[in-house]
């Protein structure tokens, strides 16, 4: 199988709204693991995070949003130059995150995530018009999960202060 051919298999997939859905899940436990200060368990979720498009079948309707938004990335990741920039843009986010959540800094780490995650929705509607709005779902999603841990978690913290 050519590369591109394993690209169009994995795109198909990753049509599938649960794989656009799981990664905000995976954010989580990929900053507990940094949080605790596990190597093995950040390694093992960033693989399953990154592995996670492929896992759905591809879906029996797809939304003409979504394909456009895929397609976009498609070919971003189908040009050396710009696959090479965009994975290392991903890639900047991730390693922020992590130093961020390995130092115990949720307000900075939680900063980050809320940049990464409506920067994802605003690069989208950029580079493909209205269609951008595909991924507002998820995103919405992901905000209001991490966000709602994150005010959960600053809440205990306090709680925990006053008590002392």
């Amino acid at each position: 199988m050519e590369f591109q051919e394993i690209l169009d298999w994995s795109f198909q997939r990753h049509l599938n709204p649960l794989s656009w859905y799981i990664r905000p899940v995976f954010l989580i436990v990929l900053v507990y693991f940094a949080y605790k200060r596990s190597w093995t368990g950040v390694i093992l979720t960033f693989v399953l995070m990154m592995s996670s498009m492929v896992w759905f079948p591809a879906p029996e309707t797809v939304n003409r949003q979504m394909q456009v938004v895929l397609e976009y990335e498609q070919r971003l990741l189908s040009n050396p130059v710009s696959a090479t920039l965009t994975i290392a843009l991903m890639m900047v986010f991730v390693v922020l995150i992590l130093i961020a959540f390995w130092k115990h800094s949720l307000i900075f780490g939680l900063i980050i995530l809320n940049v990464a995650l409506i920067g994802k929705v605003i690069l989208s509607l950029l580079f493909t018009g209205e269609n951008g709005w595909a991924p507002i779902g998820n995103t919405i999603f992901g905000l209001v999960l991490v966000n709602g841990i994150g005010a959960f978690l600053m809440y205990r913290k306090r709680k925990k202060l006053v008590k002392e």
